[in-house]
């Protein structure tokens, strides 16, 4: 049975686990030439490093912030993290699902919990970043009523990062 629930601190090394390998399933995929390779990994990096090294400190801890994994008969097969920008804007970071749970509703329901989160704490809107590799994730968030914001090149690469935001 898949439970959405709140991070804990034992969840602190599978959450980083399943963020890295699931950014490397497409980055193995789509990333063709070193460049965009060192570039994306150095997104990878900073995020394990930063963040993800301290979820409690970086979204528990921090008002208007929140994170969540699924959990797949203790399992832990997806993550997702809601990050207050400010009053009216929060950011939605570090969607990752495991490969073996990919395509059975675990990102939806994932997006739901922190989309909800968001609009109890008030927001007017949600924005989540995402790269032009990522076209899966570009599909599902444009189904989800997400649009283009705007976009930046990385530069040396062919990687653009996209931010696309929905409206509360």
């Amino acid at each position: 049975m898949l439970t959405i629930r709140q991070f804990r601190p034992d969840d602190a090394e599978a959450v980083r686990d399943l963020f890295s390998h699931a950014q490397d399933d497409f980055a193995g995929s789509y990333l063709h030439n070193e460049a965009d390779r060192e570039g994306f990994h150095e997104y990878i990096d900073g995020a394990l490093n930063h963040d993800l090294a301290h979820v409690e400190q970086s979204y528990l801890q921090r008002p208007g912030s929140n994170f969540w994994v699924a959990d797949l008969d203790g399992q832990l097969v997806g993550s997702i993290g809601a990050y207050r920008r400010d009053d009216e804007e929060a950011e939605i970071r570090r969607l990752a699902v495991d490969r073996t749970a990919r395509r059975q509703g675990v990102a939806s329901r994932l997006l739901d919990q922190a989309e909800d989160f968001c609009r109890h704490a008030g927001y007017a809107r949600a924005i989540v970043w995402t790269a032009n590799h990522m076209t899966s994730a570009i599909a599902f968030l444009k189904h989800r009523g997400y649009h283009e914001l705007e976009d930046h090149a990385f530069p040396h690469t062919s990687l653009t990062l996209y931010l696309y935001g929905l409206d509360l």
